[in-house]
């Protein structure tokens, strides 16, 4: 029989969103490692966009398998917000829909920027490498490198898909921190994690603000954050398998 309790809590949803929250934890360090090793990722994206192209075609197929499948742990991590957001919804979280809606954009924003990498940038790094060194073609080319990575990649991946990204971690925190016990300071880890992202924004104001000081942090708040949704997913299934989810008198239906 499913557990639940009158505020609409559900032992089954709980051990879903959480298995969710893991599996999308563990599965995007593959690729994320694949891309160290192959593209040098992520110093890469700040370097000059003949030496990125360079880079990439020289890479290959495994590089663009690499990036479609970084892609869809995006793709992962939407639906999964969108579990969690079904999960925390009653009982004493109460997260509002907005928070999961947040969480949701941040990851489709993600994945279509870093599709750009499966479906657009092979065809820009083939044409850079068959035109000739220092010729029209081949400039043309890094230019539209250039803007096609600032306004889909800087703007639209990283800092758009960033700010929705941290105000999720903030709702879900603050919501977790409801549950009390352990998920208290599970919920305050995961708020620890905010000012990493926050000041790692200057990398990103940088390419347009040249003067901007750079405080590089988004690799730590990276790291972090994914370990922080991995020890939630795996907190939640234990509890829910507990029966302990904090929501008032429990019944069985």
């Amino acid at each position: 029989m499913e557990m639940a309790s009158g505020n609409g809590i559900s032992r089954k949803i709980w051990i879903g969103a959480g298995l969710a929250l893991s599996f999308v934890a563990l599965a995007s360090n593959a690729p994320y490692a694949a891309l160290i090793s192959l593209f040098d990722y992520d110093d890469v994206l700040r370097r000059s966009a003949a030496d990125v192209l360079t880079k990439f075609h020289e890479a290959g197929t495994p590089l663009v398998l690499a990036w479609w499948a970084f892609a869809l742990c995006a793709v992962g991590f939407a639906l999964a917000a969108a579990a969690l957001g079904e999960a925390l919804k009653g009982g004493r979280t109460k997260l509002s829909p907005a928070f999961t809606m947040f969480g949701v954009l941040s990851g489709v924003l993600q994945a279509m920027a870093l599709f750009r990498w499966t479906f657009a940038i092979p065809q820009l790094a083939a044409a850079h490498a068959a035109a000739p060194e220092g010729s029209a073609e081949r400039i043309a080319i890094e230019t539209t490198y250039s803007a096609l990575n600032g306004f889909a990649g800087v703007n639209i991946g990283e800092h758009l898909g960033q700010i929705l990204l941290m105000v999720w971690t903030l709702g879900i925190g603050l919501a977790v921190m409801r549950q009390g016990g352990a998920m208290k300071w599970i919920g305050m880890a995961g708020l620890a994690t905010l000012p990493f992202w926050i000041v790692g924004q200057t990398e990103l104001l940088a390419t347009a603000i040249p003067e901007m000081p750079v405080i590089e942090t988004i690799p730590y708040a990276y790291m972090a954050w994914e370990a922080w949704l991995l020890v939630l997913g795996v907190a939640m299934v234990v509890k829910a398998v507990r029966g302990d989810v904090a929501a008032g008198a429990v019944s069985y239906a």
